[in-house]
């Protein structure tokens, strides 16, 4: 007769595996950076290619951010690190696993532009609290100097404010962009001109009190980029 085993075995033979396999889980997600905004991608693209394809999908974006994010260059300045981590990375692990879906650059960038827009368009959220106050120039162009400085510091970008009156705030950005930098490194400097295209998107939404001219940017081959708020009448009278 086979002697029956201990209860107490099978509990420490349980526990012992638990911790194993736990210490193996944990191990493995460490390795994992987490990547912002893959879960509203892979919900956006459920409804195209149906919740199977996406979750795979968003496991191949996941897997190549982790791959960019240990081979980027790491920076001094945490706000640099901020925007690789929060920004250019999750658009560039996107954009290369869909390049690799589709047929053409074209069709690519067109989808990653649209995945983009998803998330970026909500920068735009606290515009409309503008229109509530008395001068909303002039709280926005306020806002605007303190993100510029605080945000987007050097040697990340390099900025020239040429204009800065009660009706109209305007800046270039020459030679410098880290947006540009990190693209072009890993081989996807036409990605730059879909970010610059989310510049036009999030900002078009401040009209009419506040107007945003875009003409010039480097990631559509311009030698800067020009950003310039004016108020909406002033605008409007140019």
């Amino acid at each position: 007769m086979t002697q029956k085993q201990p209860r107490w075995t099978w509990f420490g033979l349980g526990l012992v595996t638990g911790l194993v396999g736990g210490a193996w889980l944990f191990r493995r997600s460490s390795t994992t950076v987490w990547m912002p905004f893959l879960n509203v991608w892979q919900r956006e693209l459920a409804k195209t290619r149906g919740t199977v394809d996406a979750a795979l999908l968003a496991g191949r974006v996941q897997a190549r951010y982790d791959d960019l994010w240990a081979r980027h260059p790491h920076f001094t300045h945490p706000v640099l690190n901020l925007h690789a981590r929060a920004s250019i990375l999750p658009g560039l692990a996107l954009y290369q696993v869909l390049r690799e879906e589709h047929e053409t650059q074209t069709a690519a960038l067109a989808e990653t532009e649209k995945l983009l827009a998803v998330v970026l368009t909500k920068q735009a959220l606290p515009f409309p609290l503008l229109k509530r106050l008395p001068d909303p120039f002039a709280v926005f162009r306020w806002a605007c100097r303190c993100v510029l400085r605080l945000a987007f510091p050097a040697p990340g970008w390099n900025t020239t404010v040429v204009e800065d009156t009660a009706d109209c705030l305007a800046f270039e950005v020459h030679d410098q962009c880290i947006y540009q930098k990190i693209l072009t490194d890993f081989g996807a400097p036409e990605l730059t001109a879909v970010f610059c295209q989310m510049d036009d998107l999030v900002y078009s939404q401040l009209a009419p009190e506040i107007v945003f001219t875009h003409a010039n940017t480097l990631g559509r081959g311009d030698e800067f980029c020009s950003f310039r708020f004016c108020r909406g009448d002033v605008a409007s009278a140019v």
